[in-house]
């Protein structure tokens, strides 16, 4: 008796794709909501203000070094029991770290919660997109997950205003105690559009295949500037702003970047197929010191505005060309495979999550706000150029097309 392909299982069950797709941008985007409602209340509750910079920071960090944990044990995981149970245990423990946010203090019990989201999130984002992966075609498998990830950059934008806004009018568990409804709201779409546990059987390379790929290690590098760009602002910034910043103002501060992204990324992306990816990714890095230079050294909040402004501008001129070129390095894999590209795009991301906020953390404790901008700075622009000196060329599509036979 044979298996069923991943295709001819969704092509005989038309909405299958469609629903997959649904569940997890709900999935994404409850964690990255999360993550952004995040932003303006952490650094300004008086359990992390007396532990300084460099705790907020590590705050900040661990629920990407959580995510990175749970990533490289969550396939196995989807392995043997299919994508829905892990998205069940991580949309219940998504709501658990919520609700042990809205507690606020003490430290250490903000540090758990945070540990928590991170493992939370690691679980559900491998399993979100194995579950596309499991009911969709291999040749409508990446524009599925790429509408699932898109949800991201949503998440990013709508977190830290309404984060603001609500702490402003309600206090600050009000934003967690939303989060936590939004992802029970998900846990319900999951359960009621997923029915039984489809497994995915075609693309069984991980992301360590793709990472032996020549070039990949530049890509990764790319990738993850690009997620430390904003993430080694977001504990620092608040406190930067100083007290008479009120949540909202600090919010906004961080929608700006994201905005900037969210309209960037589709123009730039329409220059990756014609543009050389070493121009696209050097000017990315030219803007990731252009944007920590002028934040560093604002002393108006329009000039601080600016620099955010550039933040985002540089993270989309950094992952536009690396999601393609990643996606492409699958293809060159053996065996190819799209699900080990986006897995090795998640560590990579979440590698630059973790980075940045530790950076910049230890930064400002040791040598204030300005300097330790300057030295993100530094940092980043010698990890862009090993990039930019390693980065491979692109892929024509007969290229691909003929790797997939």
């Amino acid at each position: 008796m044979t298996t069923p392909s991943n295709s001819t299982v969704a092509s005989t069950s038309g909405a299958a794709p469609a629903r997959a797709t649904v569940v997890a941008a709900a999935v994404l985007f409850t964690d990255m909501l999360l993550h952004g409602l995040a932003i303006p209340v952490l650094p300004l509750l008086p359990a992390v203000v007396e532990q300084g910079p460099a705790a907020t920071g590590i705050l900040f960090s661990s629920y990407a070094v959580a995510m990175i944990i749970a990533t490289l044990f969550a396939g196995r995981i989807v392995d043997r029991h299919g994508p829905k149970t892990p998205l069940i245990i991580g949309l219940v423990g998504l709501i658990a770290a919520t609700l042990l946010f809205a507690l606020g203090a003490p430290y250490w019990l903000l540090l758990l919660a945070r540990f928590a989201q991170g493992i939370a999130g690691g679980l559900s984002w491998v399993a979100a997109l194995s579950l596309i992966a499991a009911v969709t075609g291999f040749d409508k498998r990446g524009q599925m997950m790429g509408i699932a990830l898109s949800t991201i950059a949503l998440g990013v934008l709508v977190g830290p205003p309404l984060s603001g806004v609500l702490v402003d009018a309600f206090g600050t568990a009000s934003p967690f105690l939303l989060a936590a409804v939004i992802a029970a709201v998900a846990l319900v779409l999951l359960l009621t559009l997923i029915a039984g546990s489809p497994r995915q059987t075609d693309d069984s390379a991980g992301p360590f295949t793709v990472l032996r790929v020549p070039g990949s290690a530049a890509i990764v590098i790319a990738i993850a500037i690009g997620a430390a760009v904003l993430a080694a602002v977001q504990p620092v910034l608040p406190g930067h702003l100083g007290e008479g910043a009120s949540s909202t103002l600090v919010g906004l501060m961080f929608a700006i970047a994201a905005l900037v992204s969210i309209v960037a990324n589709p123009i730039i992306g329409r220059f990756v197929a014609t543009t050389s990816p070493r121009l696209l990714i050097g000017a990315g890095v030219v803007a990731v010191a252009a944007a920590l230079l002028v934040t560093g050294w604002s002393t108006e909040l329009w000039q601080t505005g600016i620099g955010m402004g550039l933040l985002g501008l540089s993270s989309a001129l950094l992952l536009a060309p690396a999601t393609t070129l990643i996606s492409e390095q699958g293809f060159r894999s053996s065996p190819p495979t799209l699900g080990g590209s986006f897995a090795l795009y998640n560590l990579a991301y979440a590698a630059g999550l973790a980075g940045g906020p530790l950076l910049t953390g230890f930064g400002v404790q040791q040598a204030g706000f300005t300097t330790a901008l300057v030295i993100t700075v530094v940092v980043l622009a010698v990890l862009g150029a090993i990039a930019l000196t390693w980065l491979p060329a692109r892929q024509t599509t007969t290229t691909q097309d003929r790797a997939y036979g």
